[in-house]
């Protein structure tokens, strides 16, 4: 009995492919939908490939911006750029064509590394998470350059580990009819297919958003009550921003709380584009593709959203880092920087190190 229920699930494809299913979701893509869902992805290709490789290119070229946030945030952008390279272009693809034209064995190498570059993201999210905990609630400004190199080096090899086993066959990556890639197969039994499937979805996905979840209620609620002993207090002479723990160093918690919003929209942005898509993966994992709740476009827009979260951070970063959107004027074409001025709003302006230097070598000199 339990054995007609497993081969009872459909392996057959329009191409032949005998790892893959026709069997929709729902029903195929409309024109219109195709044609937006296209010149999007497009867009968000060429945003996504640009603007995490800046960031990327001036952690690395840059010593200064070699702190331990950049580090991760950089790790970060280059999950973000390897998954605009190596998963969204097939992607592109296949809602192009409504099929997977790729061949069997590369929709393997698809769904492997889709899995390994998304956890490989929420592993960096949840390490800053942690650090943005122990600075704000505990205290401890414990996170060093070589450190986070430590925690990045543990990142990948956790996404590997996560990502790794549907090789070793605990698990199967196939195409299903209606979708933009290759995903986990996941029949409706009670073999590896399904307990991967629990495995990989509560360790990539579950428990970093509750553990991340839990770490940013924390830092709201320490946040809000120092907010509230700072009202109540009498002004610290001097303007003092610096909070004193006997024992312990000086940290500047003001600079440490503007860092945490920004940290904050990531982990927003995080939920909302990665939860309805592990939402419908559990729904899927429990009830199989057989069912007909759901359309093909709906489950297309799902994945669409865990793209767009790769495409919104450099966004975000140059939004709300200042010294990042300053790094990028800076590496800016001299010709870039004339196209603001056509624009209302303040002017883009280059600033020389080396004219300051000047300045302050002739202010030195006249006052001699």
């Amino acid at each position: 009995m339990k054995e007609n229920e497993e081969n009872s699930f459909p392996v057959s494809t329009s191409n032949g492919s005998p790892n893959a299913t026709t069997q929709p979701t729902s029903n195929d893509f409309s024109l219109v939908f195709v044609v937006l869902m296209a010149v999007f992805m497009t867009i968000m290709i060429i945003v996504s490939v640009m603007g995490n490789f800046v960031v990327c290119y001036i952690v690395y070229q840059k010593p200064a911006m070699r702190s331990a946030i950049n580090l991760l945030l950089a790790t970060l952008a280059m999950a973000d750029v390897m998954t605009a390279i190596c998963c969204m272009p097939f992607a592109l693809v296949t809602i192009i064509t409504q099929d997977w034209v790729l061949g069997n064995e590369f929709c393997h190498v698809n769904g492997v590394l889709y899995s390994f570059l998304i956890s490989e993201s929420t592993l960096v999210l949840v390490t800053i998470s942690i650090d943005r905990y122990l600075i704000i609630v505990k205290r401890r400004d414990t996170l060093t350059p070589q450190r986070a190199k430590i925690y990045i080096v543990a990142s990948w090899v956790g996404a590997i580990l996560l990502a790794i086993p549907p090789v070793f066959h605990w698990g199967q990556y196939v195409y299903i009819q209606g979708q933009l890639q290759c995903s986990l197969r996941f029949p409706y039994s009670r073999t590896t297919g399904l307990s991967y499937g629990i495995f990989y979805l509560s360790f990539a996905f579950v428990f970093p958003f509750l553990l991340m979840t839990y770490c940013y209620f924390c830092i709201l609620k320490t946040v809000r009550r120092n907010s509230t002993r700072v009202q109540n207090h009498p002004p610290v002479p001097g303007g003092a921003t610096k909070m004193h723990i006997p024992g312990r160093m000086d940290i500047n918690y003001s600079f440490k709380t503007r860092a945490f919003t920004t940290i904050l929209i990531l982990f927003l942005l995080f939920v909302v584009c990665c939860l309805p898509y592990t939402a419908v993966q559990f729904l899927l994992l429990f009830r199989g593709y057989s069912s007909s709740y759901m359309t093909s476009e709906a489950s297309a827009v799902f994945l669409w959203l865990t793209y767009l979260n790769c495409t919104l951070k450099p966004v975000i970063y140059y939004l709300r880092i200042g010294k990042f959107r300053e790094a990028c004027i800076d590496i800016m074409p001299s010709w870039c920087l004339q196209i603001p001025k056509c624009l209302p709003g303040r002017t883009i302006r280059r600033i020389r190190p080396q004219a300051i230097y000047e300045v302050d070598r002739k202010i030195a000199v006249s006052s001699i």
